[in-house]
């Protein structure tokens, strides 16, 4: 008797000719299941569970001493990177000033990473390569000079404020203008003095570049984004200014303020009297006194 299940040559030649039904299809191979190992497990534990859950898993008197040691390094990790964190966001508001203390907490401080370290030298080519990069060195420092009887200073104060709230790792001070420079002119105040890595790279006087009392804390945003004090715009305003609380993680509104900001560089970079960039000196506004103007 003929088996049809069997697989044979005559059996081959009768479904040839159709006189038994063709072989059903065959089974596809199972896919291999890679082999996921115990310490495997335990590291993809540890790489997703935040601080307190790795300080649990710790607390277990089980714990195979291999497995604790790793819970334990990835908890170091989480505890650094804390650490980090605050130390990025260490500012947060507009403080006070003394003259005594610019060098001290404006240029030296400007010097500082984010983290509040002191960053390792670097030659001209790795320095050059950093900035292709778009990269910054140091701390934003900006230095507010005002007199509370200026309109544009009272103006500008609370715009300062909200800044410096929403831009953590950016230092904003505060200094009376006659007090940081002897018989400062009313005529330049409000004056903004930023600084990073050391260096002045732009001043703000009498709020030329802004809209004088309709400036808005876009624009001063903008303004401090082309000159390097911050980083880059805060996603918060943007949701303020909005009215809403949608995320932005296309990031198109953040790009085109970048777009408007660099659009308008141009006119900052000319923008006679009152804007500049680089090294030098703000006027005292007395000609005969060289020791009345504040070295900057």
């Amino acid at each position: 008797m003929v088996n049809p299940n069997e697989d044979t040559e005559f059996n081959d030649a009768l479904r040839a000719h159709g006189i038994l039904p063709p072989k059903p299809p065959s089974r596809s191979p199972s896919p291999d299941i890679p082999h996921i190992t115990h310490q495997d497990a335990v590291r993809a534990i540890a790489a997703t569970a935040d601080t307190d859950q790795l300080v649990t898993l710790l607390e277990n008197e089980n714990l195979d001493s291999d497995d604790e040691r790793m819970f334990e390094d990835y908890r170091r990790k989480r505890m650094t990177e804390m650490k980090k964190q605050e130390k990025r966001g260490r500012f947060g508001s507009m403080e006070p000033l003394a003259r005594e203390d610019f060098v001290k907490e404006v240029t030296e401080g400007s010097k500082l990473s984010l983290d509040g370290e002191v960053p390792e030298p670097q030659d001209e080519d790795e320095e050059e390569e950093g900035k292709g990069k778009g990269g910054l060195r140091g701390t934003g420092v900006v230095v507010f000079l005002y007199k509370d009887s200026v309109p544009l200073s009272q103006h500008l104060r609370p715009l300062l404020q909200q800044l410096a709230a929403a831009h953590p790792s950016t230092k904003f001070l505060s200094i009376p203008a006659g007090l940081c420079i002897p018989n400062y002119p009313d005529k330049n105040v409000p004056t903004l003095l930023i600084y990073r890595n050391g260096e002045i790279s732009g001043n703000v006087v009498a709020g030329m570049g802004l809209k004088g009392m309709k400036t808005t804390v876009r624009d001063l945003e903008g303004l401090l984004l082309y000159y390097k004090a911050l980083e880059k715009p805060s996603p918060a305003l943007l949701r303020q200014q909005r009215g809403t609380d949608s995320d932005l993680d296309d990031d198109d509104d953040l790009d085109d303020h970048v777009g408007a900001v660099n659009s308008r560089s141009t006119n900052i970079r000319s923008g006679g009297v009152g804007v500049g960039t680089g090294r030098g000196k703000v006027d005292s506004g007395d000609e005969e006194d060289d020791d009345s103007d504040f070295d900057l």
